[in-house]
């Protein structure tokens, strides 16, 4: 069986492994760098700077016996970006030696779809024949009527990574997850930060408690927020520019980052038989089959969960079904993890979710202050929450905003998954010293067991 994959991003080339492990004749094309936004301008040259941002961070604010820091540090953008660069190109070379030594054609083009089974290439017009067609052209940076991209003053997430020079000030539109990871990066730079949410909180997406945790975080740090408002009016003068608000706030800055949404690459399909969704998203079933037979969409193009471990899994299941499987897509616990001040991360229901569906609930709240580890690593800021159903004691969701919270998330996002009892996870014996000893404290708090706390 011959399977062709458009994209090589996390969806695309996690397609072509399982596709090609399962005894398929696979064609990868990528028009651009293998490992997509991902890797290229996302999750993996921001965590690079974000790590390296942070241990400066920690040795600047370090102090011993009462006196004032020691250490000198100075940041250096040329080689935070050299080292990113480096981190960059040590997974990119790894994919490719990977995809290769597995069997797998790659070809560097564009593809446009003729048909359900072909596909031509733009620059040598060849046409490629298949059996089953897997899409994975992904998204890019969302634009705004007033705010256009123009590469100098108004940026795009991608555009960051040409920057030459700190900035002094950026305002950020959005305060989603990109543009909440992207302040604290600027704060953490130097740099005077201003976010502007259209919504009532930061991370609106999240668990109200940890976005309101979250601002709190922000205003000791000097980050600046607006919520809840519009933008009346932009104007450019040479080197600034000012943003007049809703509210009547008028805010200058050296850049704008818009951080709004993502557009989806549906662009290439000229077949007008493709379903798409209001946003341009490609819709799919839940086995990830769009409405022609034998192609389907994965990743960030068919609009589901805009997150590279979401996409890893449906590449992986889309590749099994051309081959010959059943699968369906399982959606409803996936974690989320968010890097700023603190970590977020979070799995499974909210509590205004839980509330919404009239569920009777429990939570358990615990914080990361009141465990030796944190103190010990200097970062004591932020709780882990668990909600369970008060007449089954399952976990229905966990949400945490502290030090590692990307890690320590899974425990929970198992637990929730395996439809585990708070009382369950409570006997589970966690190592000590270890953040993850906040997780058994919160989860015992459902009954009012946790031996750190002073009990209600």
């Amino acid at each position: 069986m011959k399977v062709t994959v458009i994209g090589g991003g996390p969806a695309g080339y996690v397609a072509a492994l399982t596709a090609k492990r399962g005894g398929a004749e696979v064609t990868l094309i990528e028009k651009d760098e293998l490992g997509g936004t991902c890797l290229n301008r996302g999750c993996i040259p921001t965590k690079t700077i974000i790590y390296s941002l942070e241990l400066l961070d920690k040795i600047r604010l370090q102090k011993y016996n009462n006196h004032e820091n020691i250490f000198n540090v100075i940041i250096d953008l040329p080689t935070l970006m050299e080292r990113k660069d480096k981190v960059v190109e040590t997974q990119r070379k790894g994919l490719s030696t990977l995809l290769k030594e597995s069997g797998i054609k790659i070809i560097n083009d564009e593809a446009e779809l003729l048909n359900p089974k072909t596909l031509i290439l733009k620059k040598t017009k060849e046409k490629i024949q298949s059996d089953k067609i897997i899409i994975a052209t992904g998204s890019r940076p969302a634009e705004l009527p007033m705010l256009r991209f123009d590469g100098k003053f108004i940026l795009s997430s991608d555009d960051l990574w040409n920057m030459k020079e700190i900035p002094k000030s950026i305002t950020i539109i959005g305060a989603g997850a990109i543009g909440c990871e992207f302040a604290w990066i600027f704060s953490l730079l130097g740099s005077k930060v201003t976010l502007i949410e259209l919504m009532s909180r930061v991370l609106p997406m999240e668990d109200e408690e940890i976005s309101k945790a979250l601002e709190r975080l922000f205003k000791k740090r000097k980050i600046d927020f607006y919520t809840d408002v519009k933008i009346d009016e932009l104007k450019k003068s040479e080197d600034m520019i000012e943003i007049t608000l809703s509210n009547g706030k008028k805010i200058s800055s050296n850049i704008v980052l818009v951080s709004v949404g993502r557009s989806f690459n549906t662009d290439f399909l000229k077949n007008n038989e493709f379903r798409l969704g209001s946003k341009g998203e490609i819709i799919v079933d839940e086995k990830l089959q769009t409405n022609i037979e034998d192609v389907y969409a994965v990743g960030d193009v068919n609009g589901k969960w805009l997150l590279a471990h979401v996409a890893y899994k449906e590449g992986e299941i889309a590749a099994k079904n051309a081959l010959g499987e059943n699968l369906e897509m399982d959606y409803s616990v996936i974690p989320s993890t968010i890097f700023t001040v603190s970590e977020v991360a979070s799995v499974g229901l909210k509590e205004n979710e839980v509330r919404q569906r009239e569920i009777k609930f429990k939570k358990g709240i615990f914080p990361f202050r009141a465990i030796g580890k944190a103190h010990a690593i200097g970062e004591i800021d932020g709780f882990v929450k668990v909600i369970t159903d008060a007449d089954t004691d399952v976990l229905l969701g966990a949400h945490i905003i502290g030090p590692k919270a990307s890690e320590i998330i899974h425990e929970l996002a198992l637990a929730v998954k395996l439809k585990a009892k708070a009382k369950e996870v409570k006997e589970l014996i966690h190592s000590h010293p270890t953040l993850s000893e906040c997780i058994a404290e919160a989860v015992a708090d459902i009954h009012d067991e946790a031996i750190h706390k002073i009990a209600k």
